[in-house]
């Protein structure tokens, strides 16, 4: 293809014959501007650079990916980010700058790789990474927004994903791209791994919003499915279980209608008198289960009903719906005051 871009041109075949021919291809190109596709060592995708005909005076731009399915992984978007940081750090209007840009990214990419691994000594290493993880971040943020302010490009000083933000778990430097941003304005790294590791993350106690699991959260959507279930199962108020052996599970509340239950999954009925299978006649509450309340002096929580049990500890319960009661009494805990007279570790009468 012709490269109308004389400067692109030159710099494009001289690439080719340092990191392999067909790694550089312009897949298109007029008078105005070429697209490149630059396919960089060890990545199984190519990068997409939007080169306009003025080029090395305007630095190119990190279109994204060529592969639709790689282009929707976080991290192919965070080194889709990477690279435009450092196109834009290394630019220069009076020479080409994509060589220099390659090799800031592959420096920057190492570093980040590494910072990811697991080390022979864990504590020594991922301090060194971090620190320089933060340097690297924070030059590469700053002289990337230099260059676009000294050479009148405002897009990348006013563009969010370049700040430098810390993680509010492990307090290392992140470009904003990298961190899930929360509506408590926290922002944590390594959401993904969070997620696929532990069943709930809270923060500020209250669960981190379905909506930032499904993009950050790298689940199919059949887990997150599994996952919204198992959530609604924990905090329900009143949480209703299929009595039948063979299923067992949990009703959702949409279900939930009526004297008598439907179970949508084994299909089968149940009385929400007494939560157990369909019967004929009047419904006689479990007394077993009333008494065995009062024996072992369990408390109901006083905003969602959930029965709750202390094995051990103080009189201070905090239940799954996060409300806080006092469980010798009953009363809603009070932080700006004393919530009643029955102290931290006065036993049940």
């Amino acid at each position: 293809m012709l490269i109308h871009n004389s400067s692109l041109a030159d710099e494009i075949y001289a690439l080719n014959a340092i990191y392999g021919e067909g790694q550089f291809v312009a897949t298109y190109s007029d008078a105005h501007h070429t697209t490149v596709s630059m396919r960089l060592p060890g990545l199984s995708y190519s990068f997409l650079l939007h080169v306009l005909d003025n080029y090395p005076q305007s630095p190119p731009k990190v279109l994204g990916v060529d592969n639709l399915v790689e282009s929707l992984k976080q991290e192919v978007q965070q080194n889709a980010v990477y690279l435009g940081a450092c196109v834009q750090a290394v630019h220069s209007c009076e020479t080409v700058c994509l060589y220099d840009a390659i090799e800031e990214f592959q420096t920057v990419y190492t570093v980040l790789q590494a910072h990811t691994r697991q080390s022979r000594d864990p504590r020594e290493d991922a301090q060194l990474n971090s620190a320089k993880r933060a340097i690297i971040l924070k030059d590469l943020a700053a002289r990337a927004r230099a260059k676009a302010s000294a050479g009148g490009h405002e897009s990348i000083t006013t563009d969010s994903r370049f700040d430098v933000v810390d993680c509010v778990v492990c307090m290392d430097a992140f470009f904003r791209v990298d961190v899930v941003s929360l509506e408590c304005r926290h922002l944590f790294y390594g959401a993904r791994n969070m997620f696929k590791t532990r069943s709930e993350i809270k923060c500020c106690g209250q669960s981190v919003p379905l909506k930032v699991i499904r993009e950050h959260g790298g689940l199919d959507a059949e887990a997150v499915d599994v996952l919204a279930h198992w959530l609604e199962e924990v905090h329900a108020p009143n949480p209703v279980y299929c009595p039948w052996e063979d299923c067992l599970a949990h009703i959702p509340s949409f279900w939930v209608k009526g004297d008598y239950v439907k179970c949508p999954f084994c299909k089968k009925r149940m009385c929400m008198g007494c939560r157990g299978k369909e019967h004929s006649g009047l419904c006689m509450r479990d007394k077993k289960l009333e008494r065995l309340i009062k024996r072992q002096k369990w408390k109901f929580c006083p905003d969602c009903g959930h029965l709750v049990e202390r094995k051990e500890g103080c009189n201070h319960m905090t239940c799954v719906c996060s409300s806080e009661f006092c469980y010798r009494c009953g009363k809603t805990w009070e932080r700006s005051g004393p919530t009643c007279d029955c102290g931290f570790f006065r036993p049940l009468d």
